[in-house]
């Protein structure tokens, strides 16, 4: 109901923007943006421009304890313990974009986790004497780096039609085993080291512009990791919504919704993000939001070295 409620408020906002137009036509032009707070947008950044970009996100503390004892490896030996893994940290995700071309993108980024991951052995000596039987936890790294690309298969033309792109990106590192298989254990059985991963997601989104002040995006994407395929949940849709808005002269106001999106493996899920953009100069752009977790996101842009302009129109986002 909760989070039912947060997505129903994201909407209304949107809509009320969409349908309160500013009472006159802002002649002010921007920088293409590629991301609001956790959208990607359609448009390019253009040859040579850039973004940078990070973000914080609070990851609800959780405790996740299979009912059934399980196989632990420990020192190359193996015995049946309860185990479990709890959770309390925060993850910041980096991104750096760099237009390679008018029509293709380059991502590269990091995540990082600061808090607490890690892994509990209980009754680590399996005894029933209260003296010993003491708990052994074992701190989990959680980090991971990301490559992608993003090629713009079809530019804003003034047609009356959306931009569409594609894209994709890979990430390894390590993550939280926080997935439990089909039979209630963790996929990772060596508490000891941490768990590897990889992944990989493609995505497809559009951006459309209203008149000269609104632009919608929205964009379905599908996720595999090394850590899904041995779940129930092995090919996670992932889809996107949101709109900006131009307020003042140079000033835009964003808001995006994300059903689910993963960070070193981890899902958040119900992501509402509102941000409030400012170009300081013909080719710079700031934006800085915050997000439902809670959490905040701040990007600057450079702009490439072509302006995208829409002929017949002054305003461009």
């Amino acid at each position: 109901m909760h989070l039912s409620f947060r997505f129903l408020f994201g909407l209304v906002i949107v809509i009320l923007l969409a349908s309160s137009p500013p009472s006159c036509y802002f002649s002010a032009q921007t920088v293409p943006v590629s991301q609001l707070t956790t959208l990607q947008t359609a448009e390019p950044i253009g040859k040579g421009g850039s973004t940078t970009s990070f973000g914080f996100f609070q990851h609800s503390p959780s405790r996740v304890r299979p009912d059934p004892i399980q196989d632990v490896v420990i020192g190359g030996f193996e015995k049946s313990h309860h185990v479990s893994l709890e959770v309390e940290t925060y993850l910041l995700p980096v991104r750096f974009t760099y237009g390679l071309s008018d029509h293709l993108d380059l991502n590269l980024g990091a995540t990082v986790s600061i808090g607490d991951v890690h892994k509990i052995v209980h009754n680590f000596y399996d005894t029933v004497d209260p003296d010993l039987a003491s708990d052994r936890v074992y701190d989990q790294p959680v980090y991971d780096g990301m490559i992608g690309l993003k090629y713009n298969l079809k530019p804003e033309r003034n047609d009356g039609f959306p931009s569409i792109s594609v894209g994709g990106n890979f990430f390894s590192g390590f993550t939280a085993d926080d997935r439990l298989n089909s039979d209630r254990e963790f996929l990772d059985h060596s508490p000891i080291d941490g768990y590897p991963y990889a992944a990989m997601n493609a995505y497809c989104v559009g951006t459309q512009r209203f008149r000269k002040y609104f632009k919608f995006h929205a964009g379905a994407g599908v996720y595999l990791s090394s850590k899904s395929v041995r779940t129930t949940d092995s090919f996670p849709l992932t889809w996107q919504l949101g709109g900006e808005i131009a307020i003042a002269d140079n000033m835009w106001f964003t808001a995006d919704y994300t059903n689910v999106i993963h960070h070193v493996g981890i899902h958040i899920s119900n992501i509402i993000g509102l941000a409030f953009r400012y170009q300081t100069s013909k080719s710079l752009a700031f934006q800085i939001g915050l997000n439902n977790q809670p959490g905040f996101h701040f990007s600057l842009t450079l702009g490439g070295e072509k302006a995208q302009e829409v002929e017949g129109n002054k305003l461009l986002f």
